[in-house]
This record gives C-alpha cells, sequence and structure tokens, in this order.
C-alpha cells in the first residue's frame, strides 16, 4: 500500500472525526458487563459489515478450550458467549497479517452514585488538553477499538486498504479470564503479530504481569448475638487471612524478587481484596464468609506456583488457630490464572511500530 502524504491522511483522519465519536458514544452506551456483552456485540458486528469486512460471530465452546493451558476456571455460565471477528483480505496479500484485538466487555461501575453522570450515557467534555468522552468503557477499551477502526475508515475514504490480511478480534472476558481470545486462538483467527489498542498512552507495552485470582472460604459457627460467646464469627476469622496475603505481597515486592525490567516500576506485584461476602444478619454471628482476591506474578512465573505458595500461606495461618485447625480454610479459583507476557521492541514487528509512530508523529 502506497501511502499518501501526511497532510492527505491527517485530513482523512479528520473527516472520520464525529463518525468515529458517534459510533464510539453509541458502543458506550451497551452496559457490556459480564454476561450482558451480546448487543454490544452485535452493534461493533453492524459496524464491521459497514465497512465491508467479512464478520462473524463466533459463540465460545467450553469443550474446545477447557483443558487448554490458558484456561481460565469460572464460576458462571461461559457456553454460548459470543466473539466478534471481522476480516479485511486484500486483493492480493503482500505481507504479514495484523491483528487487532480490543476487548468488549467493561466492569462494573458501582457505586454509580460516585459517578457526576450515567456511565452509560456518555458525554464529550473540551478539556484543556482536548476533548474527552465520558463513560464505562470508553478508555477501557472501546476507544481502543474505535481508534483502528479510525484508521481503517480513513484508508477506506482515500480508496486505500492495507496491503495483508488484517484480522478485528472483539472477544468477551478480557476483564476476568481471557477465554474469549482463548477461544479466537483455538478457532484459529490467528496473525503474524496483534495491536492491543489498551489506553496506555503513546508507549509500546514491553512487559505484563500475570494474574491469580482467588477466594478463601472460612466457615464459622452460627449463634445468636446473646450467645455470641459460644459462637464463631467467619467474617473476623477471615482477617488474618487477608493480612497474611499483604505479607506475602510485601515479599513479592522485595528488591531481590523484582526483575530488571521492572526496577523503575513503583510497587509492580499487587494484592487487591476485592469482594468480601460474610454473614446474613446484623444479629446472627456469621457463619461463612467469602473473601475474593487478586493477586499479581512477573513474566516468566508460573500461576501454579503463586496458586502453591498462596495455599502455605492461608495453611500456616490455619495452624495458629485452633477453631481453623479443625475447621481448614479452603482456597478456591475462579476468574484469571494468566501468566505475565513480554514484548521484543528490537523484533521486526516493534521496529515496524517505532518507524510508523516515528513517521507519521514525529
Amino acid at each position: 500500500m502506497n501511502l499518501p502524504p501526511p497532510e492527505t491522511l491527517r485530513q482523512a483522519i479528520e473527516g472520520r472525526r464525529n463518525w468515529t465519536l458517534n459510533t464510539l458514544s453509541e458502543l458506550v452506551r451497551y452496559p457490556t458487563l459480564l454476561g450482558q456483552e451480546e448487543n454490544g456485540q452485535r452493534y461493533l458486528a453492524g459496524i464491521f459489515d459497514q465497512l465491508g469486512y467479512a464478520t462473524y460471530i463466533e459463540p465460545i465452546v467450553l469443550e474446545r478450550i477447557k483443558n487448554h493451558p490458558g484456561f481460565s476456571p469460572v464460576d458462571w455460565k461461559l457456553e454460548g458467549k459470543q466473539n466478534v471477528v471481522a476480516i479485511h483480505a486484500p486483493g492480493t496479500d503482500t505481507g504479514p497479517s495484523l491483528a487487532f484485538n480490543g476487548h468488549i466487555d467493561v466492569v462494573s461501575p458501582e457505586p454509580v452514585k460516585l459517578w457526576s453522570s450515567d456511565p452509560f450515557d456518555p458525554r464529550l467534555a473540551e478539556e484543556n488538553d482536548g476533548t474527552w468522552l465520558y463513560g464505562r468503557g470508553a478508555g477501557d477499551m472501546k476507544g481502543g477499538t474505535l481508534s483502528y477502526l479510525w484508521a481503517l475508515a480513513a484508508l477506506q475514504d482515500l480508496g486505500l486498504e492495507p496491503a495483508s490480511k488484517v484480522i478485528c478480534q472483539s472477544p468477551v472476558e478480557e476483564e476476568c479470564t481471557g477465554n474469549g481470545a482463548l477461544a479466537l486462538l483455538e478457532r484459529g483467527y490467528t496473525a503474524d503479530a496483534c495491536v492491543i489498542p489498551e489506553p496506555f498512552g503513546e508507549t509500546i507495552l514491553t512487559h505484563q504481569v500475570g494474574v491469580v485470582w482467588f477466594q478463601v472460604r472460612v466457615l464459622g459457627h452460627t449463634q445468636h448475638v446473646l450467645g455470641a460467646g459460644r459462637g464463631v464469627n467467619a467474617i473476623e476469622k477471615s482477617w488474618p487471612f487477608i493480612q497474611a496475603l499483604r505479607a506475602l505481597e510485601e515479599e513479592l515486592n522485595q528488591p531481590d524478587k523484582i526483575p530488571f525490567a521492572y526496577r523503575d516500576t513503583e510497587h509492580p506485584i499487587n494484592l487487591n481484596v476485592g469482594v468480601i461476602h460474610g454473614g446474613d444478619w446484623a444479629s446472627t454471628v456469621a457463619g461463612e464468609c467469602v473473601t475474593r482476591f487478586r493477586l499479581g506474578l512477573f513474566p516468566g512465573e508460573k500461576c501454579a506456583d503463586l496458586m502453591r505458595t498462596i495455599e502455605e500461606r492461608v495453611a500456616a495461618v490455619a495452624a495458629k488457630d485452633p477453631w481453623l485447625r479443625e475447621n481448614p480454610p479452603q482456597v478456591e479459583y475462579m476468574g484469571f490464572q494468566a501468566q505475565g507476557a513480554t514484548f521484543d521492541v528490537s523484533s521486526a514487528f516493534g521496529r515496524s511500530l517505532q518507524q510508523a509512530h516515528t513517521h507519521w508523529r514525529g
């Protein structure tokens, strides 16, 4: 593909500005939370159709991916969820293929009362550094999807097309498992290189930590508050596990544990205590408490090793408590079991990205 002068391309991009903002706004209106992705996916499939791409809606088939090393276990319904793929096939294929991967799912906007506007009613605002679109998913990462579509549409408007195959991937479950992307790869939607336009600014991300999700289930002994002394409060028994896992987090961030690539990153491994479900009545001693966590790991480390360490720390806490020794807590896994990754910027693709950015942005 012979590109036009930079000014011509910039004009074509500017000509698609309103289309991009309107399309992004409409996509943000779809509350594509976990389990609610379908309508947003179908809207995006329609946009791919408008651009003339061969578009496919690909249901996830659990049997095809559940035994894959990259699969993450779930405690919700996965079967039948829909990925969307669109393919541009050039008249004459003259180069390596390229995939763009942008997930459709968003995380919960709760508590909504802290928002200054409805998170699924996007609004535009003129700020000192340009025009901003506010809404859940506008940045992470529906804006990324529309960014690459903006560029591809501008090329179309100039009568141009990429000289090689382009695969546009819109997976589900990036925010919790990665199973959507795994299902696409298992179905054969692969390319020689992939761009994931997450909102990290004009940078090439060279290292990405892995993630493990898990929960600690603690049982207590229920009593009415008048007999609280005879009960065992599962919520109170859960607190030492949070403390022990915080201590593990600090160990993982000690200088001798941090790889060279993360030497300038402050506290690269983070534990998050994300969800607590405990008890069911203010005047009843809580009989069960489930605490959900997220913990990172460096590229090159194995999820199985981190999971074993987590279980050892939980067991060590339980061993010090008479009740927990007799009623051991359960460590359960659902969601991410994703290892970290690295990208070599000196690779052919890395050099191409840098050269293109320098040419067009300076």
